[in-house]
């Protein structure tokens, strides 16, 4: 049932914050969220400012816990510029007044708040934000030894390995696919879509498609890999006109850089998927390969002293945590010795 305008009469920005019905409105908008804060602000026009700074509080505490990323300073002025060129007004109109000069009325203020957030909301879900019809590009990258949440704009979720970055359009929700690229390591958990659009990871030079389902895909190298946890996608090759591999869920293929074909395999998913919660899925990995790992995880240098150490294996989870912890793992395990030196790793 939806609550009454009386019962958010006297609410401060912290207890707005807080309200469930209004965070929905902030996070997952529709439109009778919409209808209601919109009509709302008309019968309570002097709550606009109250409002604002709960939507701020919402988004920092959002971004605090999920590590998801409000507006740039630069991306609010593009929005801003956008909607007062829309709207046909000098963007002089949002500043300070000079002394002397007379203010708006409070009702005159409020309907423009209105007409404003009318006008944001057409343009977030109808169209592109950027002059001359061009679409804002939206990135998010993460640091050695760091891991984000990225919720985007349609509900999809990715989760971005260290060393990583993940660009998208602003108008996700209104493109006719939904596109990313991908640079380094991603678990994605796609949202179906109600309008069966498709969703497209373009890592390096590979396409995956799908429609709702649960992925993994690791374009660290050249050699990139895609597994999948559930649903089904399609992979291709870039300009390549062999056929796309269709993959079902315990299935990944790799790309074979020298002949340019995609190399199907068979999986545990579990041990894919495990990574998202802070651990590291080894199945049949070489040293070699776990040194690299460790290089674009942790930005440390690794050097193999003896060649044969490369080709030991594991097959474990690890959780990933300092790298002083993980060494000693990994001596046990494969019985070997490391040594830590400032930034660099060696291997006997």
């Amino acid at each position: 049932m939806m609550p009454f305008f009386e019962f958010y009469k006297d609410f401060t920005p912290g207890q707005f914050a807080g309200d469930d019905y209004f965070r929905q409105w902030v996070l997952r908008p529709d439109e009778t969220l919409e209808s209601f804060w919109s009509a709302y602000l008309e019968v309570y026009p002097g709550k606009a400012g109250t409002l604002v700074c709960a939507r701020q509080l919402v988004e920092a505490k959002t971004y605090h816990k999920y590590g998801i990323r409000p507006l740039s300073m630069k991306e609010k002025a593009l929005l801003k510029a956008d909607i007062f060129n829309r709207l046909g007004l000098p963007e002089s109109v949002g500043e300070r007044p000079v002394a002397g000069e007379r203010r708006l009325p409070m009702r005159w203020m409020a309907a423009a708040v209105l007409v404003l957030l009318a006008a944001a909301v057409w343009l977030l879900k109808g169209a592109p934000i950027g002059r001359g019809g061009k679409t804002a590009l939206l990135a998010e990258r993460t640091g050695a030894n760091e891991m984000k949440t990225i919720l985007l704009p349609d509900s999809s979720v990715v989760v971005l390995n260290a060393n990583s970055s993940l660009e998208y359009s602003a108008d996700l929700m209104v493109a006719g696919n939904r596109e990313v690229r991908l640079e380094g390591n991603g678990f994605f958990s796609v949202k179906k879509d109600a309008g069966f659009r498709k969703f497209v990871v373009h890592a390096r030079t590979l396409s995956v498609t799908v429609l709702g389902t649960e992925l993994n895909v690791d374009a660290r190298s050249t050699a990139a890999e895609v597994a999948l946890v559930s649903g089904r996608v399609k992979v291709a090759i870039d300009g390549d006109g062999n056929p796309p591999v269709y993959l079902l869920p315990g299935n990944k293929v790799i790309l074979d850089t020298l002949k340019k074909t995609l190399i199907p395999a068979v999986v545990n998913t579990l041990l894919y998927s495990a990574w998202t919660d802070g651990k590291w899925n080894f199945r049949h990995t070489s040293l070699e390969e776990i040194g690299g790992l460790i290089g674009e995880y942790y930005g440390t240098e690794v050097t193999f002293k003896n060649k044969r150490s490369k080709r030991l294996c594991i097959n474990a989870v690890i959780a990933v945590g300092s790298l002083q912890k993980l060494i000693p793992v990994l001596e046990q395990t494969l019985h070997i010795q490391m040594t830590l030196s400032e930034n660099r790793l060696i291997i006997e």
